[in-house]
């Protein structure tokens, strides 16, 4: 985890909001959710929201998103239009995106959501950003197209912990 609460004990009740970042870093534009959060950190955030590099995290990604009141989400996603595009969507669109996620790990942010709402325990505001890839070869950049998509989505990200109710 990247951002913490002052209390940074085993047993620390999460903050209210958290910004995930996923994929691999090694695979060009899949590693965009990281890149987003690492550009993220550089911002003034409010103290309410933690900021985590998801990477290729699997089954943790659930205790990561447990507890919270909100969740971004920021992804690949392969919709098979231009490089650098951004859709932004929500939980009931996910069944939708399924087969368009580039993730390359097991179990990743769909079956993670998919497992927090058969327990109950899935937050009430989720957001997910989406961002189409160029390129999935073995790189650690991002292609031009995906690079400036990130600057895009940092804006919406901090548009979106402005309307946080109290944080």
């Amino acid at each position: 985890m990247t951002r913490t609460s002052p209390d940074d004990t085993d047993n620390k009740v999460p903050l209210r909001v958290l910004v995930l970042g996923v994929g691999n870093i090694l695979l060009s534009d899949e590693g965009v959710g990281v890149r987003v959060v690492e550009e993220l950190q550089k911002h003034p955030l409010p103290a309410c929201v933690e900021v985590v590099d998801g990477a290729t995290r699997a089954m943790e990604l659930i205790d990561v998103m447990r507890g919270r009141e909100k969740v971004i989400i920021i992804d690949a996603l392969d919709a098979d239009v231009e490089p650098g595009a951004v859709f932004k969507f929500g939980p009931e669109q996910l069944a939708e995106t399924r087969k368009m996620s580039v993730s390359v790990h097991d179990i990743g942010v769909h079956e993670a959501i998919f497992l927090l709402g058969l327990t109950g325990e899935l937050p009430g505001d989720v957001i997910f950003y989406g961002i189409q890839p160029g390129s999935l070869e073995l790189h650690e950049g991002l292609t031009e197209p995906v690079s400036m998509a990130v600057k895009k989505v940092i804006g919406f990200i901090l548009e979106d912990l402005q309307n946080v109710p109290g944080c």
